[in-house]
């Protein structure tokens, strides 16, 4: 097993739904808040932090840029963020997410990059748009050390998109222990 994915911790933490000061506005994170919850869950021995450029409105990755990577030294911890090629209007704005992660992250790289969602139509924009290729190239630039996806979509979805994308270093699955 590669050393990088051995040393991620078993539970990940998720910056999809940090605390808010104003609820009804999604970038209004609790940076307060969110510094005690990271130090505690580093404390606890969690290296995890999973976060994606459109959670929050895009303030997800500006609050752990600041919560997290501006105090923290950068081995100590992994950072995932996605994206959601699908839900951009074209080509060249999908592959200017990753630029954007990197600046508002305030990292050089990003430990684990994911095609967010795929399945379905979605898959197709991947495709058309060369994000898979797009990925492994960032990667060879150093600007991604693993690539990878997400979906939530079913068993049939997965194997087929293993097939078709072999250079997959991981997959990301929505769990419910439920």
């Amino acid at each position: 097993m590669n050393s990088d994915f051995a040393r991620v911790s078993k539970l990940g933490f998720g910056c999809m739904r940090l605390p808010q000061t104003d609820p009804k506005d999604p970038t209004a994170i609790d940076i307060e808040h969110v510094k005690q919850m990271v130090d505690t869950y580093l404390a606890g021995g969690g290296n995890y932090f999973d976060t994606a450029f459109v959670y929050h409105n895009g303030a997800s990755e500006k609050a752990l840029g600041e919560a997290l990577v501006a105090r923290h030294p950068r081995e100590s911890y992994t950072i995932a963020t996605k994206c959601l090629a699908w839900a951009c209007p074209d080509e060249k704005t999908a592959k200017s997410n990753l630029p954007t992660s990197l600046e508002r992250l305030g990292t050089d790289y990003i430990d684990f990059y994911l095609l967010h969602n795929v399945g379905g139509k979605r898959t197709k924009v991947f495709d058309d748009w060369g994000m898979w290729d797009f990925a492994q190239k960032a990667k060879q630039d150093g600007l991604i050390r693993h690539v990878g996806f997400s979906m939530h979509d079913g068993p049939e979805t997965l194997d087929r998109v293993l097939t078709d994308h072999p250079e997959m270093e991981f997959v990301q699955l929505q769990v419910n222990y439920l």
